[in-house]
Formats: C-alpha cells, structure tokens, sequence
C-alpha cells in the first residue's frame, strides 16, 4: 500500500484527533493525540491488507510500535488477542513480532542488532525495565547469559550435528542455522542448492556462508556455528 493511501485510511478513520479528544484518546511518543476508537478501525484495515508495521499518518518516519500502542490502553484485551492473532497469521510477521514471555503478548522488535528487547507493558508494571532474549525467549539477565551455552537457542546451535551429505553443497554444514534476518531456528532439507529462504520473515541466504548465494555452485567457505547473542549470525 502506497503511502498516500494509508494515510487516506488514516484520515477516514480520524486516526489523529485534538488534544483530549473524547474517551479513549492519548498521547503517543511523537506528540499527536490519538483517538482509540480511531485507530482499532485503522489496525484492522491495514491488517486486512497484510501490513503489521504502523507510524504516525502526520509524521510518516516515525514508527508506532506495537507495545506502546497498547501500553497507551488503546486496546481492550479482546481487541489486542484478536488483532495479535491477526499480526501472526501475516506471512513473515514473525521476523519482526514474538511473543513475551511473562505477559504472552507481542512486542514488535526494536533493533535487529540486539537480542534484547523491552517488553514496554510489563516494565510498566513490574515499575523498571522488563526486557527478554530475542532468541530463546527467557528473562534478560545480561550479555553473557545469553552468549554461551545457558541460553537454549545458542545451546541448540552449538550441539547441533553437522551434515552429512557428501555429493551436497551442504555437506559439513551445521544442522541448524539462525536466519539472519530474525534469528528464527531453521534447517536445510539437504538437497538442492544451499540458497534458503526464512519461512518467518522471508530473508534469503546462503546456508553454507550465510552471505548472499550467488550461484549454483557454491565455492563459499563453511561458516562456523553462529553466536547469536553477540550479533554474529552472518549477513543481514
């Protein structure tokens, strides 16, 4: 959808409102008054059309990510299950959306440098920041505990066997590899060539260095297991 038209949606719906603009209304990070009402109907347009990223229709370069818009209460509980539920059924929604531990909510991710990410709601209510692992979906404690072998996705890539196909151009390769994209957990069929592409956020990738595949033969040397939790994951 072009920009133009998502922010005629914006408009339909009165998305943007005056300062205290009836029940439900608020403030959101960039400074625009927000109608609740307004923006339910919005949501679900857009979702209706496969968009699950959302920014301000004023100022269209800052992004309303998804835990503020329901730390800010513009959702009931019923509103934000259903339109969770609609986020995930989009393809590829789940590179940029996971699920909170504690609260198993969504929480749209930040920075897809870092592992860590800040569930807004719950350090709303635990009075400090509350974040979790990207990755393996545990509380954040701090980098190390998520850098070696106590963290299960790093655990999961460290054990995992390597290939043992000798006419593949996969063969010694690692089992498992980590999307470069979105970190998800995937493996190679083992036949074919090695360009594989993440079922969650649709990243393609060499699965023997993962850089861009760039032919049918690869000559590529073997990545190592990748540590995810200290950013190496390979290309993005």
């Amino acid at each position: 959808m072009a920009s133009g038209q998502w922010r005629a949606l914006a408009e339909q719906f009165q998305v943007i409102c005056p300062p205290g603009g009836g029940p439900g209304a608020g403030q959101v990070s960039c400074g625009h008054w927000v109608s609740a009402a307004g923006l339910r109907g919005w949501v679900r347009a857009l979702l209706d059309q496969g968009i699950t990223s959302f920014r301000c229709p004023r100022c269209p370069d800052t992004p309303w990510l998804w835990q503020e818009l329901c730390r800010r209460g513009f959702f009931s509980d019923e509103d934000r299950a259903t339109l969770e539920a609609q986020i995930l059924a989009q393809e590829g929604a789940r590179g940029s959306y996971r699920q909170c531990p504690r609260c198993q909510h969504l929480a749209q991710r930040l920075d897809p440098g870092t592992l860590r990410t800040p569930c807004l709601p719950c350090s709303q209510r635990a009075g400090g920041l509350y974040s979790f692992c990207w990755g393996c979906r545990t509380d954040w404690r701090d980098p190390s505990s998520h850098a070696d072998l106590r963290c299960p996705l790093q655990a999961a890539l460290h054990d995992a066997p390597k290939i043992q196909a000798p006419r593949a151009a996969i063969h010694g390769c690692p089992s498992l590899r980590a999307c470069p994209g979105c970190h998800a957990l995937l493996s190679h069929t083992g036949q074919g060539f090695p360009l594989v592409v993440c079922p969650e956020c649709r990243f393609s990738f060499c699965y023997r260095c993962l850089g861009l595949c760039r032919g049918r033969r690869p000559t590529c040397a073997i990545a190592d297991p990748q540590l995810v939790c200290r950013g190496d994951v390979g290309m993005r």
